[in-house]
């Protein structure tokens, strides 16, 4: 088996189906899909992004968007997972970087997506490696969620933005020396561990983070990076 992961895009219903596996498998639902076949589809066929990582001949991640023109037209990333034995390879990132590809191919200047703000590997890939903007803090975005993943938990969401101009997205380092005045909004090391052992601690974490995100975003500040601390550094 090739050792080398190769992205491809998704067009047949049956390579769609295997990014749907791949979202099923990240998010398993106790009845029904993540996403229907029909449905994707129907979205694929009429302009949507959608692309799987593949390991020879299996499909381990997968990458899916789709139009958006709240605050002008961009493109919206819904869906992005990697299945968890390959995960830490960098396999999210080429997802991404070929999406973003793909948007500037299609003449988007924008891509946008939510991420949970108190899940720390994402925090660094997105705040770090792409080095998004974070536009917005909402408040149980998705409602109640039935996969496991998410099951018991308030559902608060960033939302990222993510600049299509250039040759190559350009990462950004970690704040070493954050001002005086900053705002440090620090998360845990694993809140989805955190979740499954104490949902009340990780409750306790989640209205923290939502206090200070909200208070200093509607104060007028700005997220400006991720810190060597694991700190979210906002700047009044």
């Amino acid at each position: 088996m090739s050792t080398e992961v190769k992205i491809v895009p998704l067009v047949s219903i049956k390579e769609q189906n295997f990014a749907r596996n791949v979202f099923d498998s990240v998010w398993p639902m106790a009845v029904g899909t993540e996403i229907t076949s029909n449905l994707m589809q129907a979205m694929v066929h009429n302009g949507a992004y959608l692309s799987g990582a593949f390991l020879g001949d299996e499909c381990i991640g997968a990458s899916f968007s789709f139009p958006g023109t709240t605050n002008g037209l961009h493109l919206h990333s819904h869906m992005t997972a990697v299945l968890g034995k390959f995960r830490n390879r960098g396999i999210g990132y080429a997802l991404k970087i070929d999406q973003w590809h793909w948007a500037k191919e299609n003449n988007y200047k924008e891509i946008t997506w939510t991420f949970d703000p108190l899940v720390r590997r994402n925090a660094k890939l997105n705040l770090l490696k792409l080095a998004v903007d974070i536009s917005a803090y909402h408040t149980n975005f998705y409602g109640p969620m039935a996969d496991a993943l998410n099951a018991g938990d308030e559902t608060d969401r960033v939302v990222a933005s993510w600049a299509v101009f250039g040759e190559e997205p350009i990462s950004r380092n970690a704040i070493l020396d954050p001002h005086s005045t900053d705002i440090l909004i620090s998360i845990p090391e694993d809140i989805v561990a955190i979740r499954e052992q104490d949902m009340k601690e990780s409750l306790k974490w989640r209205h923290k983070v939502r206090e200070q995100f909200v208070e200093s975003l509607a104060n007028g500040g700005k997220v400006i990076g991720f810190s060597k601390n694991n700190e979210y550094v906002v700047r009044i």
